[in-house]
């Protein structure tokens, strides 16, 4: 996707990741300041320290997702996204979903019975859904599909490249 004259959408991407990457060690920082040191509410002992692991996991997968998907645009900028490298970094992307996922339902066991988590409310501002985790599986789920669909568009493509 070499575009000399003006911005192609894979470098407009890439520039957006890197926003992304920047403004989430900044939100970070905020979280983990405002969570565990300012407002700890009733955070304290054991849970204190499983919610800082859950949220550090979970943090820690967002930024591997985003550093991956910033390898599979440079391919795209490059102009060959069918590389194995693709297809590993997609796979990668799934399990981070899944374990991000994980982290949500840990924290609804950990938190269970305190009236925090409701799958979906209504209230003066709005309905609510406490949905994520099942957006981060089917998020998994889809990616593992798609990086099956790169990697079977590898293997047509090298068969051909073998029988030319």
């Amino acid at each position: 996707m070499k575009n000399y004259k003006e911005w192609s959408l894979s470098q407009i991407l890439l520039i957006v990741l890197d926003v992304i990457l920047i403004l989430g060690v900044i939100i970070t920082a905020i979280v983990y300041y405002n969570t565990f040191l300012k407002y700890t509410g009733d955070l304290n002992g054991l849970n204190k320290f499983i919610m800082f692991i859950l949220l550090t996991v979970g943090i820690v997968c967002i930024f591997l997702i985003v550093l991956e998907l910033r390898k599979i645009v440079l391919t795209l900028n490059k102009g060959n996204p069918f590389v194995w490298l693709n297809v590993r970094a997609l796979k990668r992307i799934s399990v981070e979903c899944f374990i991000i996922a994980a982290c949500y339902f840990g924290n609804f066991i950990v938190n269970f019975g305190k009236n925090k988590y409701k799958f979906i409310y209504l209230d003066s501002k709005g309905i609510h859904t406490d949905t994520e985790p099942i957006i981060f599986i089917l998020a998994g789920v889809f990616i593992a599909i798609l990086a099956n669909v790169f990697k079977k568009a590898i293997e047509y493509k090298e068969e051909n490249d073998f029988t030319i």
